[in-house]
């Protein structure tokens, strides 16, 4: 009996076992493909939804009178520069420091008054002298002449007095246009600015002797300022005076209006003189500037902020954005510029929203979050 029994409970194990182990089997088969089922679901879910909306900031195209333009050089200059000469001769005593600020009228330099003032003192005594003769002779005519016949003189003598005191008269004349000439080249001595501004360089030492027209020092007006440039005849038939054109000074630009346009071209170069005024700048003369010029008449254009543009190597482009929020990319060739506006040849109209920021990483039909719309310049 006890072999049978034993034989029993072996064969119940055994089935038991086969049965735990089916039972795990299906267990894990199942919970497999469940998390499978669940993955897939996600993965749905994903692609139906997409990347997340890419964040833009954007600038309408609008409709603006633009012309192509050209640059041309030009420096800073003074509309006074000058070589200030001496205008008597004498000893240089004092000539102001180059760099002085020197106010219209004031003395730049002082030559050594010595002979001015002899000369002058000089031509002062000669007028006195010729003063009491021309007054002597001019009383003794007239006494001799109130005498009649009763004074005893023949015509003749008394033409000679009258031409006498009319000599003395005119001796004193001189004498006294002398006396002025010394004044005045006393005056000299002390050499004055015709006009404001900065002495830039001394021409003539303390101790040399300066002839007059020896230049003593330069003067130069530094609040009047000019720029002047060289241009091609062709670019300057599309300007007049009193038109304003673009000058850039490194990373500062301004509009200055055209004063003049000189019509002598130069026979090597066969350019043109262009001058432009400069109000209320601070540029130093003699900076190196460059003139924008147009090379042919505005015209309405449709025109964009420069940075909607996408340039790669063979293709420049825009992206615009639809109703939908969805980014459209455009391509363009480019035209006339000015400022931050430049034109766009292509299938752009005014009012297309033109993203001007966020654009690098865009692919066409790609959604897109609007922010902080028209915040360039062409709002």
């Amino acid at each position: 009996m006890a072999p049978k029994r034993n034989t029993i409970i072996i064969s119940s194990l055994v089935i038991l076992g086969m049965a735990a182990s089916l039972s795990y089997y299906l267990g894990t088969k199942g919970g497999t493909s469940a998390q499978a089922a669940t993955d897939n679901t996600h993965q749905e879910g994903a692609a139906q939804d997409g990347p997340p909306p890419a964040i833009v900031h954007v600038s309408h195209a609008v409709s603006a009178d633009l012309a192509p333009l050209s640059e041309a050089p030009g420096s800073v200059v003074s509309t006074r520069d000058s070589l200030i000469a001496a205008a008597t001769a004498g000893k240089i005593e004092w000539v102001a420091e180059i760099g002085a600020e020197i106010e219209e009228g004031a003395i730049i330099a002082k030559i050594d008054a010595s002979d001015a003032q002899f000369a002058r003192d000089t031509s002062a005594a000669e007028v006195r002298r010729l003063e009491s003769r021309a007054a002597y002779l001019s009383r003794l005519s007239e006494r001799f002449e109130s005498l009649g016949e009763d004074a005893g003189e023949s015509e003749a003598s008394l033409d000679e007095m009258r031409a006498n005191a009319e000599e003395a008269n005119q001796n004193l004349q001189r004498a006294r246009v002398a006396l002025r000439q010394s004044e005045t080249i006393l005056t000299r001595t002390n050499v004055h600015a015709p006009f404001s501004g900065r002495i830039v360089s001394q021409e003539i030492q303390v101790g040399e002797y300066a002839n007059p027209g020896a230049p003593i020092a330069r003067l130069v007006d530094t609040q009047t300022l000019e720029v002047t440039a060289q241009a091609p005849a062709a670019l300057l038939n599309n300007i007049n005076a009193g038109d304003k054109v673009l000058v850039k000074n490194g990373d500062q630009q301004i509009e200055a209006p055209v004063r003049a346009i000189v019509p002598v071209g130069n026979e090597v170069s066969r350019t043109l003189e262009l001058r432009l005024t400069l109000n209320d700048i601070d540029w130093h003369i003699g900076a190196a500037v460059r003139i924008h010029l147009p090379t042919a008449a505005r015209r309405t254009v449709v025109a964009g902020h420069r940075d909607a543009l996408i340039l790669r190597a063979n293709r420049v482009s825009v992206f615009t954005i639809n109703e939908e929020n969805k980014a459209k990319q455009v391509d363009i060739e480019l035209g006339a510029a000015e400022d931050d506006l430049i034109e766009l040849v292509g299938d752009i109209k005014p009012g297309d929203a033109l993203v001007i920021r966020g654009g690098e990483r865009l692919r066409d039909g790609q959604s897109v979050e609007i922010r902080d719309p028209d915040t360039a310049a062409a709002s």
